[in-house]
């Protein structure tokens, strides 16, 4: 994670990640058959710890949820780094190193984002202006887009506060009075 976190995906080689981990590199590949298992198990430990970030509090209103966790996300990104968010992007948009375990990220956060509408039909605070596919397309690509910006950035700061700002505004679309 460090390697690829301070070097980048592509920069890292198999020798860098050996002598770093004190490895052979028979034993790497009698674990990995390639650098790109690597970014997959990454990728995998990464949805398992944003499967903890969504955290649904029915005391809340949807707004404040979606904030919640848009916030918690860009945290977490934003504490891995633009090098690491840069490979995480590609690993997003490469069919190569696309996998069950990025689709899992997209899934998990679908999921969330279907019960902050769901709730927010129920009490009352949204309409269905557009349906819930079609918001998290929208959600899904502008969260893409920030962090594909960020990570092209030469400074590391910002993350949050562009991800909030261009976020944050996409929940109105879903709340009553909102122009179809």
């Amino acid at each position: 994670m460090k390697l690829v976190k301070e070097h980048g995906y592509d920069q890292v080689t198999i020798s860098q990640i050996c002598n770093a981990c004190g490895v052979a590199k028979g034993t790497f590949y009698s674990y990995f058959t390639s650098k790109k298992d690597i970014l997959i198990k990454l990728t995998s430990r990464f949805n398992k710890e944003l499967s903890q970030l969504f955290i649904y509090d029915e005391k809340l209103d949807a707004v404040t949820l979606y904030q919640n966790a848009v916030t918690a996300y860009l945290n977490y990104v934003n504490k891995d780094g633009h090098v690491f968010t840069k490979s995480y992007v590609k690993a997003m948009i490469d069919e190569e190193l696309a996998s069950e375990n990025t689709n899992t990220s997209i899934e998990l956060q679908k999921s969330f984002i279907d019960k902050v509408i769901s709730k927010g039909l129920q009490d009352g605070d949204f309409q269905l202006n557009m349906n819930y596919d079609d918001f998290f397309a929208l959600f899904s690509a502008t969260l893409m887009g920030v962090l594909a910006q960020w990570s092209m950035r030469k400074e590391s700061e910002g993350l949050i506060v562009m991800g909030q700002r261009v976020l944050f505004p996409l929940i109105n679309l879903m709340r009553k009075g909102s122009v179809k």
